[in-house]
C-alpha cells in the first residue's frame, strides 16, 4: 500500500500503482473524503473501513422509510435523542433527509438538532431550499453555530444567508474565531457569483518552497484539521505577494525528488476567475475546460479561494431549475409544490396568467369585430381554429426550447446565428406543410358549407403552414435578442410565446377566410 506520503492525498489498494486509475476519489461526497484522508494517515484497505464505520452491507442498503420514520417518531416522543442517532447512525445523509421530508413538520426540527453536527451539516443541504427555511426558525441558535462551523466556508455563508439577518449575525458572531475569518469575505459577494460560491479553503504553497517541504505542510494540516485537505486536488503555488504563479497536481508532487522547489516542477495557471463572475459563466468554463476545480483571484491576481466541480453541479441544477420555470411562464425561483405557500405561489405565476390572459381577450374582440360573419358562413374555419394555434404553438415552443438550450450551453457561436435561424425556419416549413396537408383533408370532410374546396383547403393549409413559420422564427429571434440584451433567453418561452402564437395565427388564419371564401 502507497503511504501517506508518497501518495499524498491519492487513494491505492494493493496491485493498484496510482489513485489517478481510480478516479472517483474526486468525486465522492464529504462523508467519505474525510474517511480516506483517515485512511492515508492510518493505513487499511478503504472497504474495512467502510464497513468498520458505517456497519455491514445489508445496514447500507436502502432504509424503509416508513417505518424508519415510525421508530424516530417514537424516539422523537420519548425525548430518546441517543435513539435518534442510534437509528440514523449507519445512514447516509440523503437518506436522512429523506427521512426528515417524511417526518411531521414539528418533529423535523428536533431530528435534525439531535444528530451529530457535522451530519446534520451534510442532511440540511440535501433538503429541499423551501424547507430547509422552515425546519431553521426553531431551531436553537447553539445548534445552528455548531452546524456552520462543520461547514465548508461557501456552504456556511450560504447557510448564514438563509438565516434571517439578527440570528445570522448571532451565529456569525459566536463561531469559532477562524472558521468566521474564513466565511466573513464571502457574504460581501452576491450568493449567484463565484465569490458567493467559491472556498476559502485552498491548499496554497510559496513557489520557493520544496516538494518535501509541502508535503509536510499537508501533513501538518491534516493533522491539526483534516477537514482543510478532504479534498485536495492540486496545491496552488503564490510568490511573496500571495500573487498565483502556478499549480501542482498531487501524483506530481508525491513523484517529484524531494529536494525540488516547487517553481521547477509547477504548471502555468491557464484559467482563472474573478469573485465577480455570475456562476453560470463559471460552470461554463468548468465545462468547457473539464476542470475539477478553478482559482479564484483578485484584479491584482492575489489567490481568493477556489470553486470545485462540486459546487457547480449544484449551481448548474439552480441554473437549470431557474430556466425551467422561466419557460412555463414562472417568475423568481425555489417554488416548492408542498413547501411553497399558496401566497407566494399565486404572487409568482400570476403574473404571466394575467398577460396571457389580456393578450387572447384582443384576439376575442378582433374574432368578434372583424370575422363574425366569415365565422357564422364557414363553421368549419372555426371548428379548425384550435388546430392552427396548437400546431404553431407547439412548433414555437419546441423550437423555443431548443434555442434556450443550445444559449445556455454555449453550443455556438455569433457567426452561426443565420444557420441557426434558416434550420429552424426549414424544419418550421416542413412540420408546417406536413401538418397543413393533414389539417386541410380533415377540414374538407368535415365541410357543411358552400365552399369553394380549392380555396378551403387553400385557408387552412396556409394558415397552419403560416402559424408554424412564424413561431419558428420568433423561437429563435426572442432567445436570441434577449440574450443579446444581456437578458435571460428563456423568458421569451412560456406564455408569451403562446399567446403571441395565438392572436397572430389566429388573425391571419380568419384573414385568409375573409379574404378568399
Amino acid at each position: 500500500m502507497e503511504s501517506w506520503e508518497t501518495s499524498c492525498c491519492l487513494y491505492s489498494e494493493p496491485g493498484k500503482t496510482s489513485a489517478i486509475k481510480n478516479r472517483s476519489i474526486y468525486f465522492c461526497s464529504n462523508r467519505y473524503r474525510k474517511l480516506y484522508s483517515n485512511l492515508f494517515r492510518k493505513g487499511g484497505n478503504v472497504s474495512t473501513l467502510l464497513l468498520k464505520k458505517y456497519g455491514t452491507e445489508s445496514n447500507a442498503m436502502p432504509v424503509n422509510v416508513k417505518r424508519t420514520v415510525k421508530k424516530i417518531d417514537r424516539a422523537v416522543k420519548k425525548g430518546n435523542w441517543d435513539a435518534v442517532r442510534s437509528i440514523t447512525q449507519s445512514m447516509h445523509p440523503s437518506e436522512i433527509a429523506a427521512l426528515l421530508q417524511a417526518s411531521l413538520q414539528k418533529e423535523k426540527h428536533l431530528i435534525l438538532e439531535a444528530l451529530d453536527a457535522e451530519v446534520a451539516s451534510e442532511v440540511y443541504f440535501q433538503l429541499n431550499p423551501e424547507e430547509r427555511v422552515s425546519i431553521l426558525k426553531p431551531m436553537r441558535e447553539t445548534s445552528l453555530t455548531a452546524m456552520a462551523e462543520e461547514m465548508e466556508s461557501d456552504d456556511a455563508a450560504d447557510f448564514l444567508g438563509e438565516l434571517p439577518e439578527d440570528v445570522a449575525k448571532k451565529v456569525l458572531e459566536a463561531m469559532d474565531p477562524e472558521e468566521r475569518e474564513e466565511v466573513t469575505p464571502l457574504l460581501e459577494y452576491p450568493q449567484d457569483s463565484a465569490g458567493g460560491i467559491m472556498q476559502t479553503e485552498v491548499l496554497k504553497s510559496p513557489h520557493d518552497a520544496t516538494s518535501r517541504e509541502t508535503v509536510e505542510l499537508i501533513r501538518q494540516i491534516e493533522e491539526e484539521d483534516e477537514d482543510d485537505v478532504e479534498d485536495l486536488h492540486m496545491v496552488y503555488v503564490v510568490n511573496e505577494t500571495g500573487r498565483l504563479v502556478g499549480r501542482v497536481f498531487p501524483l506530481k508532487l508525491s513523484t517529484a525528488a524531494p529536494g525540488s522547489p516547487l517553481w521547477t516542477i509547477m504548471d502555468p495557471v491557464e484559467i482563472t476567475v474573478t469573485p465577480e463572475m455570475d456562476q453560470e459563466e463559471v460552470a461554463k468554463i468548468f465545462r468547457k475546460y473539464d476542470e475539477v476545480s478553478l482559482p479564484v483571484v483578485d484584479s491584482a491576481g492575489v489567490l481568493l479561494g477556489r470553486i470545485t466541480a462540486d459546487d457547480i453541479l449544484d449551481v448548474i441544477s439552480e441554473e437549470a431549475g431557474e430556466d425551467i420555470y422561466k419557460l412555463g411562464g414562472i417568475t423568481g425561483e425555489g417554488l416548492h409544490p408542498v413547501h411553497t405557500s399558496i401566497y407566494d405561489n399565486v404572487r409568482l405565476r400570476a403574473p404571466w396568467i394575467m398577460l396571457a390572459l389580456a393578450g387572447e381577450l384582443v384576439l376575442a374582440i378582433i374574432i368578434m369585430q372583424k370575422f363574425q360573419t366569415t365565422l357564422e358562413n364557414f363553421i368549419v374555419l372555426a371548428a379548425l381554429l384550435p388546430l392552427v394555434m396548437a400546431t404553431g404553438g407547439n412548433v414555437g415552443v419546441q423550437t423555443n426550447t431548443i434555442t434556450v438550450r443550445t444559449i445556455a450551453a454555449g453550443d455556438f457561436v455569433k457567426s452561426q446565428i443565420k444557420d441557426l435561424l434558416l434550420g429552424e425556419l426549414k424544419v418550421g416549413l416542413v412540420l408546417g406543410i406536413i401538418s397543413g396537408i393533414l389539417g386541410s383533408l380533415i377540414g374538407l370532410l368535415l365541410n357543411t358549407a358552400d365552399a369553394d374546396v380549392t380555396r378551403l383547403f387553400l385557408v387552412i393549409f396556409a394558415g397552419i403552414v403560416g402559424a408554424t413559420l412564424t413561431t419558428s422564427f420568433l423561437g429563435v429571434a426572442g432567445p436570441l435578442v434577449l440574450n443579446r440584451l444581456k437578458m435571460d433567453p428563456a423568458v421569451s418561452s412560456g406564455p408569451f410565446l403562446v399567446t403571441f402564437n395565438d392572436i397572430f395565427g389566429s388573425a391571419f388564419y380568419l384573414f385568409l377566410g375573409a379574404a378568399l371564401l
